[in-house]
């Protein structure tokens, strides 16, 4: 009797493994469907890690219990192995090397400042969070800012701050050119050529010595989550689904085909007919198993990647949290360095990279 009940866990255990493996496949199907043909894939992304982990689970436990079955689960995880690049890296750095070494180095800094309103869920801006903001930037000393959610604040003029410090070029998505909101690009080195893609989208040209180069700094489209939509998610991630939860995945549903849009009618062209050297940074709203990020990194090459070091994520807010804040880089860039930073003077951190021209290309 009593082997008969093991049998039948055995049984059991191999099915939902089977299931594990298949789930654990599909999440990464993301970046080959189009979201507007089918969007179940693009949901299915957000359970990458969850499913990654469940499945080395049924691999040690087959192992413990000596059955081949730990094979279906490697299998899966072989087949998608690349993928754990996205969220976990290793061999990378965090350091700026000295710019004696390095004379065509280029230090940005992309930071969605969520209008210095910390990291809570609602956004009210603070002088205290501005000073932190001014006093990470006097700290790095980074070349070139491209923020997103950038407001004045009452109490601090933060735009005349980052002129004594040297950013002296600007250029935003919103306001006046003495005072640029909401995305804005902030930099030390001379801005050339300006382009407002829309109103969360800026194109800037900048001159490093002799040398131009374009960044495009972006605030994708949100996908406006509130705190029942928090609620459901956390009810979603624990397998509590019920009809409450539709009004959560139809919102994800309408932004991830935004996103479609805003990557074929915008960034794309912009990406695809550049000559010169380009960096593309910001709040991408999504997610590293993406499709959006599946279709950038045919043309740029994400920088975590490169120089990124251990397990990443950039959303500082209430659950989920994710890598959605990314600078990516065109092959005439090299990336020599990429650091994640903690504050919260925001719902997001920031990502200070510094990358030099490739003079190989």
């Amino acid at each position: 009797m009593h082997f008969r009940n093991m049998k039948i866990i055995r049984i059991i255990l191999l099915i939902l493994n089977v299931l594990a493996a298949l789930g654990l496949v599909a999440t990464t199907l993301a970046g080959v469907v189009t979201p507007s043909k089918n969007i179940l894939p693009s949901v299915l992304a957000y359970g990458y890690l969850p499913m990654l982990g469940l499945n080395i689970v049924f691999v040690l436990l087959w192992l413990l219990m000596g059955k081949w079955h730990f094979l279906i689960s490697t299998a899966a995880i072989a087949v998608r192995y690349t993928f754990i690049g996205l969220f976990f890296q290793i061999g990378g750095s965090s350091t700026i090397p000295p710019a004696e070494e390095h004379p065509s180095m280029v230090t940005l800094l992309s930071y969605n400042v969520h209008m210095f309103g910390g990291n809570g869920f609602e956004s009210v801006p603070k002088d205290s969070n501005a000073l932190a903001f001014l006093g990470l930037l006097r700290e790095h000393q980074p070349m070139v800012l491209c923020l997103q959610e950038y407001t004045p604040v009452k109490g601090i003029n933060i735009t005349d701050s980052l002129e004594l410090m040297g950013y002296n070029h600007y250029f935003g998505a919103h306001g006046s050119n003495t005072s640029p909101h909401g995305t804005v690009v902030f930099s030390k080195l001379p801005i050339t050529f300006v382009k407002r893609i829309d109103q969360q989208k800026v194109l800037v040209e900048i001159l490093n010595g002799d040398r131009p180069f374009r960044i495009l700094c972006v605030h994708m489209d949100s996908y406006a989550f509130d705190l029942d939509d928090r609620a459901d998610i956390e009810q979603m991630a624990r397998l509590k689904i019920d009809s409450t939860s539709r009004r959560t995945m139809s919102k994800a549903k309408e932004t991830v085909i935004r996103h479609e849009n805003e990557w074929n009618d915008q960034l794309r062209p912009l990406i695809s007919e550049c000559s010169l050297p380009l960096i593309l940074a910001g709040d991408m709203n999504d997610i590293p198993s993406s499709w959006l990020y599946a279709q950038i990194t045919k043309y740029l090459a994400d920088t975590y990647r490169d120089k990124g070091l251990g397990f990443c994520t950039t959303y500082n807010g209430s659950f989920p949290r994710f890598r959605i804040d990314m600078v990516f880089r065109s092959p005439q860039f090299s990336t020599l360095s990429y650091r994640r930073i903690k504050t919260d003077v925001s719902d997001h951190y920031p990502v200070l990279v510094s990358l030099e021209f490739n003079d190989t290309i």
